[in-house]
């Protein structure tokens, strides 16, 4: 099954996506019923009758059946280029690559969605060149991607790509990176709803489905995944939201919980996704009464934009203060959480922000310890200025992707705390 999906997916008949789902439903199967929901409009070795020979079993299958695709194979044209000088450029929806493709971002930003992308053959290279820009690459989960390349006084980053079992078969997706002050960002997102883009998955929601002892006997479970949780919240002010996102120099801050892989494994999910949502709410609060911007949600962290320095710190200190309270309430869970800020100037892509200043404010997030509120020296400095907080000596540390090391410092409180 997995390989007849694979050609499919080759000759454009399925997109990434709807590689995904299937061979998700492949791995479902418990009869020799189940088999033909998924394959029904597919060319297929087991003769033209296969299909109908189960025709009445199909609506009882345990299986989902998926979205029909076309017929024949798209002759939708090979997208080989794009390009972006000082503005945006967007390749999303149903789009066809083969053997190469080139995305530039000079002074701007680029996003290539591969969710939806008809990938012909077992794999694509993608030459990223980003120069004092930024390029964002979206592929499902579970598909197999390679970053390499060089990065100069800017970032490649692929830990955003979930930690998923790659899916049997599945196109290998080659990122080649030249980035000169810019920053190239591969991450995985839920397969999206086909032909429904305003859909649970495509808000960051998903389920899994497991069969098994249990389960009824082949009956298909679901249940959110955990990782995906804190994608659950208001969403649907996003055109509101890119008319007032802040502009010029901002501020962005980055946050994730310590150790929460450890703590799904001590409390199972249940408790966990208890806890993740006690976090959501939380940050989520912090963020509103100071009036910061909700970019994105993603595992266990957030990344946050603000139109000025001190309201993005004295958010991040607020948000120290009620899990210090909370953890006070709750010393046998305790929660703790990184938060790694740097101001500068970045790239507005809709309703995201990309480049240098966006990877150096996630890699100084990555720094940070639980608790602990780690600033660049540029935040600091626009900070120090009116002696609201009070920061460590500081040090130098090296953030991965980028050449130079760089100072930065811990928030130790507030001068209205003395």
């Amino acid at each position: 099954m997995v390989e007849v999906l694979k050609t499919s997916c080759s000759n454009g008949r399925l997109t990434l996506d709807e590689f995904s789902e299937r061979v998700d439903a492949a791995y479902q199967v418990v009869a020799l019923r189940d088999v033909a929901p998924v394959l029904a409009d597919l060319p297929h070795p087991f003769g033209p009758d296969f299909a109908g020979v189960f025709r009445d079993e199909i609506s009882h299958s345990p299986v989902p059946l998926p979205a029909r695709v076309p017929d024949t194979v798209t002759g939708r044209k090979v997208t080989r280029w794009t390009v972006s000088i000082m503005g945006g450029s967007k390749r999303k929806g149903r789009w066809r690559v083969r053997d190469k493709t080139n995305a530039v971002a000079i002074m701007g930003g680029c996003l290539l969605d591969l969710r939806k992308a008809e990938v012909e053959g077992p794999g694509v290279v993608i030459n990223a060149i980003a120069v004092m820009g930024g390029i964002e690459i979206i592929v499902p989960e579970g598909i197999e991607v390679e970053l390499g390349g060089i990065a100069i006084m800017g970032g490649k980053d692929a830990h955003r790509l979930k930690d998923v079992p790659v899916l049997p078969g599945s196109p290998v997706i080659r990122v080649r990176v030249f980035a000169f002050w810019g920053g190239v960002t591969v991450r995985s997102k839920p397969a999206q709803d086909v032909g429904n883009d305003d859909g649970a998955s495509s808000r960051g929601l998903s389920t899994e489905r497991s069969v098994g002892p249990g389960s009824g006997g082949g009956e298909v479970s679901q249940a959110p995944l955990l990782s995906d949780v804190i994608a659950d919240g208001p969403r649907d002010a996003g055109d509101e939201l890119q008319r007032v996102l802040p502009e010029g120099t901002i501020t962005i801050m980055f946050s994730d919980i310590e150790g929460f892989t450890s703590i799904t494994e001590q409390l199972g999910d249940r408790r966990a996704l208890d806890v993740l949502r006690e976090h959501n709410d939380i940050i989520r609060q912090r963020i509103a009464r100071a009036g910061g911007y909700e970019i994105k949600a993603q595992g266990d962290g957030f990344m946050v934009a603000f139109g000025g320095a001190s309201s993005a710190l004295h958010c991040a200190v607020e948000i120290q203060r009620d899990f210090d309270d909370r953890n006070r309430g709750q010393p046998d869970l305790p929660v703790r959480v990184r938060l790694g800020l740097h101001a500068g100037e970045a790239i507005r892509d809709g309703n995201d922000f990309l480049g240098g200043s966006v990877i150096l404010a996630a890699r100084i997030a990555q720094q940070a310890k639980g608790g602990e509120i780690l600033v660049s020296s540029v935040l600091k400095d626009l900070c120090d200025l009116n002696g609201e907080f009070r920061f460590e000596n500081g040090r130098d540390i090296h953030l991965k992707g980028l050449s130079e090391s760089r100072r930065v410092y811990s928030v130790t409180g507030v001068a209205e705390d003395d």
